[in-house]
């Protein structure tokens, strides 16, 4: 057993009887039928593997016999997988020995990405639980046909370390457009529910506070859209996948560093057919033009992007039904008249989240590509290989 930067519980480590008790005794269930996860079938194609799951809940009943009603339901739900009458996506697994083995690798490289994104002492149970229901949030179509190969890339994505000598945010250098302020990159670790393992954050600092004394007040920086990577080997070639670039968010107060990239942003269109800037933010091309560059750098030519990601749309439906009683919950009428201007400020940030879910689909989807499509009128060798 690998050792970790914190503890974990026993029956939390990765080794494969912990992964498949915890999967099939605790997730499975949420993941089919909870009411605040986006719900989907599993269909297991070997008897085996039925014989299997039936097996691990029996155990579980054993020592937790309330649970008897939930296993039956999951069984029943997986023996009769093709006759239920849903529109639910049901996710193929051919291999399950495969298939668990390639989930307990992935939870393991989790676990470390945990500990070096957080600096925590322990492992918490709601971080296990994070991993095994949301993962499957990147999956798109071809994915859910072969979740084997899936688990397989996301361990190749989730080691990788093509960019761990930017793990600390490190100068790149001036903006010759943006009056020579500075440019840095960091890279980062993503949580579960991202659409991958790493992201890239690129700040652009104002240069006399950046010379002077490297603190950041407010407004004298500004950071990028972040673009969420990872980077796998196919055929002895490193193939680069981004599977989004997205705000962060907008601060409720615009800084002066932000002004003045709303202001020359538009600079990049100039020149460029109206079709190619319909619905392409130019502070993504900006992000993903550095980002390209970074790339060819490291020698990876080859870049991918998903056409859909299968759970992302009823995941923010439920997401902000969550996000709606919370914050009614959290702004009673006297406290929204007593803190009026806190009030404001965080109502900004959850009406960007609440109810967006047509939006941000379009914006992982038909927006990313066409920013792609956009990059080729940038980056005249660039070619399109296949689509979606």
């Amino acid at each position: 057993m690998k050792e970790y930067k914190g503890t974990i519980a026993e029956c939390y480590k990765p080794t494969l009887e912990n992964v498949t008790r915890e999967f099939i005794a605790e997730s499975l269930y949420r993941i089919m039928f909870s009411e605040d996860l986006p719900n989907f079938k599993f269909d297991f194609r070997e008897k085996e593997a039925i014989d299997f799951i039936e097996e691990v809940l029996g155990e579980y009943i054993q020592k937790y016999d309330f649970y008897e009603e939930k296993a039956e339901k999951i069984i029943e739900a997986l023996r009769n997988v093709n006759a239920s009458d849903t529109d639910e996506p049901i996710m193929i697994v051919k291999d399950y020995k495969r298939f668990f083995e390639n989930l307990r690798q992935l939870y393991e490289k989790n676990i470390e990405l945990f500990f070096s994104r957080t600096r925590m002492s322990a492992f918490p149970r709601s971080e296990k639980d994070s991993f095994f229901e949301q993962i499957w949030l990147r999956a798109t179509p071809e994915d859910f046909n072969n979740p084997e190969e899936f688990l397989k890339k996301q361990v190749q994505m989730a080691s990788d370390t093509t960019f761990k000598k930017y793990d600390e945010e490190t100068y790149l250098g001036h903006l010759d457009f943006l009056d020579n302020n500075i440019l840095c990159v960091k890279n980062g670790i993503a949580r579960t529910w991202d659409e991958n393992f790493k992201e890239i954050e690129l700040t652009i600092y104002d240069k006399d506070y950046y010379y002077s004394n490297k603190k950041v007040f407010f407004g004298m920086h500004y950071t990028l859209p972040v673009i969420r990577y990872g980077i796998y080997e196919k055929d002895g070639k490193k193939i680069c996948s981004i599977g989004s670039i997205q705000n962060k968010g907008e601060d409720y107060e615009k800084g002066a560093m932000q002004k003045k990239i709303e202001r020359k942003k538009y600079k990049a269109n100039e020149g460029i057919s109206e079709e190619d800037t319909y619905k392409v933010e130019p502070k993504n091309l900006m992000a993903l033009s550095i980002f390209i560059n970074m790339l060819n750098e490291a020698g990876i030519t080859e870049i991918e992007i998903p056409g859909l990601y299968i759970l992302d749309y009823d995941y923010h439906i439920k997401r902000s039904k969550q996000l709606l009683s919370c914050f009614e919950k959290e702004w009673p009428k006297e406290k929204i008249e007593r803190y009026t201007e806190i009030y404001r400020r965080q109502k900004y940030y959850f009406e960007r989240s609440y109810n967006k879910e047509d939006i941000i689909s379009e914006i992982k989807s038909e927006r990313l590509m066409l920013t792609f499509r956009r990059l080729l009128q940038h980056y005249t060798n660039g070619k399109i290989l296949s689509y979606p």
